[in-house]
């Protein structure tokens, strides 16, 4: 985006303060985005970038500790007219920073607003601790607290924000907690039984797991109902469509 022909960054140096040196031990993917960000934000561009984006017709910008409450509308009511953000500011430290509201407020004009996808993890057993607010498994370092041997990892973990590899190195972590427990005799040890239990227990309550080989035919259905219109593949968005197709 910084590169985005016909458009230039807009970024707060403020924003930034205090960032060249924490940096320094964050992992590597997040590590190379904030210098990027960084560096955009406070050095001043070289002659050639310096031209493109004194002719660039569009800015972008990031706005940081900001929380969107709700839309505003234009005075007949038909259209968007703005963002009303709430200022927020972080507490906590390490994996127990929160983005907490400060009580003020901003109002943001526009004429467009886009809607990402959305995600919001939910419970998956009432003996495994969550919290509906944040949406999240509550745990130190990917160990659940208060169930000695369960782990998390991903968005149920820390929310959803980042990347792929974001995602992939903090499984990483959790693993490297899991094992650390291994070591320590932290762990009870003995045979597990694994999927056979799973398995038991799913056709016990009448419920038919999508197999592997499952999603196959329906990785191959959206590829064809992407040929007829000219797109890599057409997405199956209704679940029930997917059980049908594989006759469940």
């Amino acid at each position: 985006m910084i590169q985005l022909p016909g458009a230039r960054p807009i970024l707060d140096p403020v924003d930034f303060l205090g960032l060249q040196d924490k940096i320094k031990e964050v992992p590597r993917p997040r590590k190379r985005l904030t210098e990027l960000l960084l560096r955009t934000a406070t050095e001043k561009p070289g002659p050639e970038e310096a031209a493109r984006q004194a002719s660039a017709s569009r800015a972008w910008g990031l706005r940081f500790f900001r929380s969107p409450q709700q839309v505003l509308p234009s005075p007949d009511g038909r259209r968007a007219a703005g963002v009303r953000l709430a200022v927020t500011r972080l507490e906590g430290v390490d994996e127990a920073t929160r983005a907490v509201p400060t009580g003020d407020m901003e109002d943001l004009p526009c004429g467009l607003v886009l809607s990402s996808i959305g995600y919001k993890s939910r419970p998956v057993d009432p003996s495994v601790p969550f919290d509906s607010k944040l949406g999240v498994i509550p745990n130190v370092e990917g160990r659940v607290m208060d169930v000695p041997g369960l782990y998390c990892s991903g968005w149920v973990k820390r929310g959803p924000t980042g990347v792929i590899a974001t995602t992939m190195t903090d499984s990483f972590l959790t693993g490297q907690m899991l094992l650390q427990d291994l070591k320590a005799g932290l762990l009870p040890s003995g045979p597990r039984p694994g999927y056979a239990a799973i398995q038991a227990l799913l056709s016990s309550r009448g419920v038919r797991p999508v197999s592997f080989s499952d999603w196959e035919k329906l990785d191959a259905e959206e590829v064809v109902r992407g040929q007829g219109t000219g797109k890599p593949r057409e997405k199956l968005v209704d679940p029930q469509e997917m059980l049908r197709l594989l006759g469940h």
